[in-house]
């Protein structure tokens, strides 16, 4: 079996996503960024929703990939592109691994900016959250926390509430926050760095 119908079969998932055709690299650059800012993974451009191969027109995708990651993509993110030969079609493949510049942001549809990660086959907007997350964990200062009263706080609302530290966890930062007597701000950064020291148990 070819390796690109190896990589065909295993269909659309968390680490692959197939594009027919590219015509916008906005629009790429946040497939670029969500695999990123969360585990990597690789585009394979020339690819139906269903599988089929259908190639590449032209090299103009190539130079589409290089503007979304290295223009629109915020930092710039690296990429390996490679080309398979399938017949007489070419269909370019584009690995992305996790890149330790996490977090990335790519544009909007509404010309905005936001942090894009990849949740199973989709490409999702990041949760407040889930954004500081990623740059506290890839941020080259130490992590530091003190437990003061206000960490204390969320520790006693997460336990009394059986609430788990996991970054994709949709937390209601608003009402913690109130419950715990501080800024909506603070309870954020507070409850990414409890998860990122939960994780280091």
């Amino acid at each position: 079996m070819h390796p690109l119908e190896k990589m065909i079969a295993e269909g659309e998932h968390l680490h692959q996503d197939f594009k027919y055709f590219l015509s916008d690299a906005r629009k790429i650059a946040r497939s670029v960024a969500a695999f990123a800012n969360t585990d990597g993974g690789r585009l394979l451009i020339g690819v139906k929703d269903n599988g089929k191969i259908v190639g590449i027109k032209n090299d103009e995708d190539i130079h589409l990939i290089e503007a979304a990651a290295q223009v629109f993509c915020r930092p710039a993110v690296d990429y390996e592109p490679k080309i398979w030969e399938y017949g007489t079609k070419r269909v370019l493949e584009v690995d992305i691994a996790p890149s330790p510049s996490a977090p990335h942001t790519a544009p909007t549809e509404n010309g905005g900016r936001a942090v894009f990660i990849r949740k199973a086959d989709e490409n999702k907007v990041a949760s407040a959250v889930e954004s500081r997350y990623l740059a506290l964990k890839y941020s080259s200062e130490p992590l530091n926390l003190a437990i003061g009263r206000p960490q204390q706080r969320i520790l006693d609302y997460f336990a009394l509430n059986k609430l788990p530290f996991e970054p994709g966890y949709p937390y209601d930062t608003a009402a913690i926050a109130t419950a715990c007597l501080m800024s909506e701000r603070d309870c954020i950064d507070s409850i990414c760095k409890l998860i990122l020291l939960n994780e280091t148990v």
